[in-house]
Formats: C-alpha cells, sequence, structure tokens
C-alpha cells in the first residue's frame, strides 16, 4: 500500500496529548501497478491522542483508474486538491474523484463527507511499521459533491 498527498486537520479546542487529528489522503492498495493496473484511493484515519495512535484507514472514494487523471508532462495526476479542516467538532475532507471521461473531456468533482468525520474509535500505535488497512468503504449516498 502507498499513501501520497495528505491534507491534515487538527481541532483547535484540542491540544497536546488529547489533540484530535484528522488525516485524508490518496493511496493506492496495491503499490507495485502500472499506469494501466493502478487504482487510486482516498482514504482517512483520526487520532485522538496528539497522533500517538490512528485508526485504521477507512476509503472513503474510489478506485479510480489512472487512465481517468489528466496526463501532465510529470504523468497522471489527481492534483494536490485534499484538504481537511474541522468546522466544529467533525472534520470535513475535501478530495478529488474521478470517473470515467466523457470522449476527450475529464469527469472530475470535488467531493467532501456529508455530516463530516468525527474522531474517535482505538488507534494503533503510530509507527512506520503497522498495517493499518481497512476494507471498510463509506457508501456514495454519503458523499456531497461540491
Amino acid at each position: 500500500m502507498d499513501h501520497f498527498i495528505p491534507g491534515l486537520a487538527v481541532d483547535r479546542s484540542t491540544s497536546d496529548g488529547s489533540a484530535h487529528l484528522v488525516v485524508t489522503f490518496y493511496f493506492y492498495p496495491v503499490a507495485n501497478c502500472t499506469t494501466s493496473t493502478c487504482q487510486l484511493d482516498a482514504g482517512f484515519s483520526t487520532s485522538a491522542d496528539g497522533g500517538a495512535t490512528w485508526t485504521s484507514n477507512t476509503k472513503i472514494a474510489g478506485p479510480m483508474s489512472l487512465t481517468w487523471l489528466a496526463n501532465t508532462s510529470q504523468g497522471r495526476m489527481v492534483g494536490d486538491y485534499i484538504s481537511t479542516s474541522f468546522s466544529g467538532a467533525p472534520a470535513f475532507p475535501a478530495f478529488e474523484v474521478a470517473s470515467a471521461p466523457t470522449g476527450t473531456l475529464f469527469n472530475e468533482a470535488t467531493f467532501t463527507v456529508q455530516g463530516g468525520l468525527s474522531v474517535g474509535g482505538s488507534g494503533n500505535p503510530a509507527s512506520d511499521q503497522t498495517n493499518a488497512s481497512s476494507n471498510d468503504t463509506l457508501t456514495d449516498s454519503s458523499l456531497t459533491d461540491q
């Protein structure tokens, strides 16, 4: 698994060892892939203890085929369009979701999660060695086109 382009939010009403954090990111479920075989997903994880532990990753969008993304001089790009911000208690991610192009027109829009993302649940120790993958998927009805 390969994670990249994070969007990190910190709840300003929390701090230190009890700071609430939410990170949204893109990922390849299988990192060893090619343009024709890679599938791009978006996911998130939360921490209620300042980043000491994190919940298992939860998929919120995807899979997207890389051929659905703009082909630039540096290769296929979803862009750096990802953000996460707290608005009161929940955090709201903003991320791109691509669908198959119509002819030569790309079909990519910005989405968020209806109702936001809550911080909570049991965490896994923060470590580069922890496999925190999850097969949980939010349904299309919980996504909101922006």
